[in-house]
């Protein structure tokens, strides 16, 4: 193809991409670079802390986690539907969230969306308002991640890790906002029918309290994983939403993977010191681990389930 029939703002937008995922493996590769270089220097001290842990404590935090999770499913399945028009059933919408969890892990989080989004097309839904309900459940996570870290964001030491974060913090709200004022007055002119603001407006409040509460429960799990006292609860939440974030918006890092693991070390270690900050940031990726694992065994059996009442009720076709 001849370079000036490709238009300019593609050309451009394709750069950017390639430069924000070459920028996301460079930090990605930093910050595990920065983990195992900390855990080589504690030796001892952080295996000794690894092998305390508590086995009743992690199974509570596992199964927190798990409880948590499941509220973004169907905060996941509300977007849908709202995009939507509420014209696809909800259940399976929830069950290909499930479904996807663990496909996060590979790189690119290319896996997890397209599973996700396949299951909402078996539905009916059209990739418009798949992109649409995808762009809003962003903007919101983000949001009510930045919420809850606004206490802990102004910490001097971030700047060393992830400069832009404070930033990031303060403007999502305003995101958020932009989004949606966009997706539901340009909505008609998207193809997406009647999704104005009034009509949207429950199911985005609907889902920013889920993902309030996702974080609130997460940071509890977070919390059952220290064997002592010193920070207040609304500190780990902060902090892990804070890490959360960090991992999210970070292309090239699948799940957050060492991103959010140095963000908790480098907030929890003043206090907790260093082998306990980093022996609980690798504990938690572990009970994340293995509660995607257990999401997406639950998905995939309520799948199975599932499969005679769609071989009795198939979709006639996808618009």
């Amino acid at each position: 193809m001849d370079d000036g029939a490709v238009p300019q703002t593609l050309k451009r937008g394709t750069l950017a991409r390639r430069a924000a995922a070459v920028a996301g493996v460079a930090l990605f590769g930093l910050a595990i670079a920065l983990l195992v270089r900390r855990g080589i220097a504690l030796g001892d001290s952080l295996g000794g802390r690894l092998l305390r842990t508590s086995p009743s404590a992690f199974a509570t935090a596992l199964g927190m986690y798990v409880g948590g999770s499941l509220l973004l499913g169907f905060a996941w399945s509300l977007l849908v539907r709202a995009a939507a028009g509420n014209r696809p059933r909800g259940a399976p919408l929830f069950v290909g969230h499930l479904c996807a969890q663990l496909a996060k892990y590979l790189p690119g989080n290319v896996f997890h969306l397209a599973y996700r989004h396949l299951a909402a097309r078996r539905e009916g839904v059209g990739h418009r308002a798949l992109g649409a309900a995808f762009a809003l459940e962003s903007v919101l996570l983000i949001a009510a991640a930045a919420i809850l870290a606004a206490g802990v964001v102004s910490d001097p030491r971030l700047g060393a890790l992830a400069p832009w974060t404070r930033n990031l913090v303060w403007v999502a709200p305003l995101l958020v906002l932009s989004a949606w004022l966009a997706i539901s007055l340009g909505g008609r002119r998207l193809g997406l029918g009647d999704i104005s603001p009034r009509r949207t407006l429950p199911a985005l409040g609907a889902v920013l309290a889920l993902d309030l509460a996702f974080f609130a429960i997460a940071g509890g799990a977070l919390r059952l994983l220290c064997d002592q006292a010193g920070l207040p609860f609304a500190a780990w939440v902060g902090w892990l939403a804070l890490a959360w974030m960090v991992g999210y918006v970070t292309p090239g890092a699948p799940a957050g993977l060492g991103l959010r693991e140095a963000v908790l070390g480098l907030g929890l270690a003043p206090v907790l010191g260093a082998a306990e900050a980093l022996a609980i940031a690798l504990l938690y990726r572990l009970v994340t681990v293995l509660a995607d694992a257990v999401l997406a065994g639950i998905g995939f059996v309520l799948l199975r389930w599932s499969a005679p009442a769609r071989a009795l009720h198939p979709r006639d076709g996808v618009p």
